[in-house]
């Protein structure tokens, strides 16, 4: 599907964490987008006089085409997020838009496993609310790692998906934890401990390049095939 130019207005701002907050946007002119889960938008922001140009992963799901939510992390002295950071409820923002090719494979035959850090949950946030919204019934799962337990985003919602949603299963790790009761260590970890069969599963992988490079060379060592392997990567 073609990239469109977008006209669209700031509906809501969460706070998700500390540092990252999550962007609602109510689609203006045009009023509806047409996309699939995991692809992203480019940001137009505005900066001395020029265009600036950043990608944003979709963190909503293609049957709410009206608006899209966007998950950023305010980065210091970044020029986008810095832009956000400065955003009201009503302000209007350029976006274009569906573009990349991080998507589910199909046919949706499989059991898949999303493995998470930081922001990179947002568009597997987009997919696995798909494959809810379609109502997939194969078990799937969300490995969620960070460093510290206040950064777990989206934490009350995929903990209420798992008390309604028997086939879906979230599971996350702190590697520093403080007050936090839960999987302690990475996402790797995690993998190894609840994850021993890989003959009908795909994993879809998202978070910053190292960090992704790294997990997808521990799975290979741990026996992962690397056709099985989908990653999102961000430098």
């Amino acid at each position: 599907m073609p990239a469109t130019l977008y006209r669209a207005t700031v509906e809501r701002i969460d706070s998700l964490s500390y540092n990252v907050r999550g962007f609602h946007l109510k689609l203006a002119e045009p009023p509806k987008i047409e996309f699939k889960a995991g692809q992203f938008i480019i940001l137009n922001a505005p900066h001395q006089g020029k265009t600036v140009k950043r990608a944003y992963s979709i963190a909503s799901p293609p049957h709410e085409p009206y608006s899209l939510d966007l998950c950023i992390q305010h980065v210091e002295s970044g020029i986008a997020s810095t832009y956000f950071w400065k955003l009201k409820e009503g302000d209007a923002v350029s976006i274009s838009g569906p573009h990349g090719n991080f998507l589910l494979k199909e046919p949706l035959d499989y059991e898949p496993v999303f493995i998470a850090t930081g922001t990179g949950v947002a568009p597997l946030r987009a997919m696995i609310k798909h494959l809810l919204h379609i109502n997939f019934t194969k078990q799937m799962w969300l490995l969620f790692g960070t460093r510290y337990e206040h950064a777990l985003l989206y934490e009350s919602e995929f903990r209420s998906l798992v008390g309604h949603r028997r086939n879906f299963h979230y599971i996350p790790t702190v590697s520093r934890p403080k007050e936090w009761h839960g999987e302690v260590g990475h996402v790797q970890q995690l993998f190894q401990k609840h994850v021993t069969d890989y003959a009908n599963k795909e994993i879809y992988l998202c978070g910053w390049l190292e960090v992704v490079k790294a997990v997808c060379a521990d799975l290979e060592s741990f026996g992962v095939p690397r056709e099985k392997l989908h990653y999102e990567e961000w430098a």
